[in-house]
């Protein structure tokens, strides 16, 4: 992986449960878990065809340093833009990881 590659800035994000001021429990609310610089790739017809068996409705892939804290129940967010993550996939024995996404926002 080079550097130059993770030219991105990308937010993940996790939803945590909170409790308000008279005590209900608020569901969802975003907390960021990194900011870290990323490669993107749009993916092709064909690359949705080949990775559909493991990645359901993928529409992108980032890439970023290896972390292993990430999972497919955070969010990625990019230039204002809201990216669910679908399938996670290690890149070169742990330098990287790919992060496969679909669009949560229009």
């Amino acid at each position: 992986m080079k550097a130059g590659d993770l030219k991105h800035r990308v937010t993940i994000l996790t939803s945590s449960s909170t409790t308000n001021d008279i005590g209900e429990v608020v569901e969802g609310t975003p907390v960021t878990v990194a900011t870290v610089w990323a490669a993107k790739w749009q993916l092709t017809v064909k690359d949705i065809t080949r990775a559909a068996a493991q990645v359901a409705q993928a529409e992108a892939k980032f890439l970023i340093r290896y972390r292993d804290d990430i999972t497919t129940s955070m969010t990625v967010q990019h230039k204002g833009k809201t990216y669910a993550i679908t399938g996670l996939e290690e890149y070169e024995d742990g330098q990287g990881l790919f992060l496969m996404v679909r669009s949560m926002t229009a």
